[in-house]
């Protein structure tokens, strides 16, 4: 009889930039020219502290996704090392998904082409919009013609699963200039699209222009509009709404993304990085020398840590569940994972959110309706 493995993801996250964007808030360095050896030597030893533990619980490795910053910094041999060092201790599944993030300005075709070589069958690329005007807005190093001729690149590099990001709710956007954006991406054919609504992040350059009133903000009724727009067009198109802000073609949703929300297990390392492993999630320490002096010394470089038990595992898992249009939050697979009726567990909670409109309850499983996918942030509230 063969044994039972669970899948796990890794999460690699590159915190280094040539420049940090107007709108960043996520955990890098602007000044960048490339990602010093010494970085990549720390990553592989963190890993060793936790491979023997991962081997031990019977994980089988089912993504590697390499964030940021900006991991197209990486060079290809570095990323070799990386991709070899995290699949060797741990066994990993036939399909084994491995995605690098990617920025425009820093790729070419023979820089892609190794990167392929060193194993990453995925590339995302952040995009953010086909506007000119747009993309100085918001700090990037690179214009529309750059964005398209990564993605030409790309493809003639040999990426068969081409993975865009685009964002939309951009300050100063014109009517229509979003939805235009989203349709140029749709035209160049690529296997999935993140579109997701712009965060603003208190004390980035771009939210401190807008409290200044330099920039303005699109009002909540132009971005609800601009949503259903894109999500119409991307179903028009052929990509299936998986997630939210996430939309793929058959046979292309990203399994590293997908666990998040599946409540799969997720190693992260690197700075800063998070995890999620049997119900304990941690958070790496964020300052550089003292990640590196941790790990150097054999320590886990973990900052904080808590253990997701009972009621807030339960309704942690069930918020996630219900970023899923159509999937939704499977009341069999609850009862499986948690020994217990999730129509007994949110009894209050299912009641008050059907009668906002916001989730229908079938047979099987809770699910969003339009309005609650489009008020996610209530649904969410309510089982947290």
């Amino acid at each position: 009889m063969s044994r039972t493995t669970r899948p796990v993801g890794i999460y690699v996250h590159i915190p280094f930039c040539r420049r940090r964007c107007n709108y960043c808030d996520f955990l890098s360095t602007g000044g960048a020219t490339g990602v010093p050896d010494e970085y990549v030597d720390a990553l592989l030893s963190e890993w060793g502290l936790w491979a023997e533990t991962l081997r031990r619980q019977d994980l089988s490795l089912q993504s590697i996704y390499v964030g940021g910053g900006t991991p197209s910094l990486l060079e290809p041999l570095q990323l070799r090392r990386l991709i070899d060092g995290v699949s060797s201790p741990v066994p990993a599944m036939p399909d084994c998904e491995i995605t690098m993030e990617s920025n425009p300005d820093s790729l070419d075709v023979e820089r892609i082409r190794g990167y392929v070589g060193a194993g990453i069958n995925r590339l995302s690329v952040g995009v953010q919009s086909f506007s000119d005007c747009s993309l100085e807005r918001l700090g990037r190093l690179h214009d529309s013609a750059g964005a398209d001729r990564a993605l030409r690149q790309a493809r003639e590099a040999g990426i068969h699963n081409l993975s865009v990001d685009l964002m939309y709710g951009l300050p100063g956007s014109l009517p229509g200039e979003e939805i235009a954006s989203l349709r140029h991406a749709i035209e160049l054919s690529p296997e999935h699209i993140s579109w997701y609504n712009l965060t603003l992040a208190a004390g980035t350059p771009l939210a401190t222009s807008i409290v200044e009133g330099h920039e303005v903000m699109p009002d909540d009724d132009t971005v609800l509009a601009t949503m259903r727009e894109g999500w119409s067009l991307l179903a028009k198109s052929g990509f299936e709404h998986y997630e939210i802000s996430n939309f793929a073609r058959s046979g292309f949703i990203s399994h590293h993304n997908l666990g998040y929300w599946l409540f799969t297990d997720y190693v992260g390392l690197g700075l800063g990085a998070s995890g999620f492993v049997s119900g304990r999630r941690w958070t790496n320490v964020s300052d550089m020398a003292a990640y590196l002096a941790a790990v150097l010394n054999g320590r886990l470089p973990v900052d904080s840590e808590e253990q997701l038990e009972g009621r807030l595992r339960e309704g942690e898992y069930a918020m996630l569940r219900m970023r899923l249009p159509g999937a939704g939050l499977d009341f069999a697979t609850f009862g499986d994972l948690f020994r217990e009726d999730a129509r007994v567990v949110f009894r209050d909670v299912l009641a008050r959110l059907m009668g906002d409109g916001l989730i229908s309850v079938l047979k099987d499983r809770a699910v969003c309706t339009q309005k609650g996918l489009e008020l996610n942030n209530l649904v969410a509230e309510a089982f947290i």
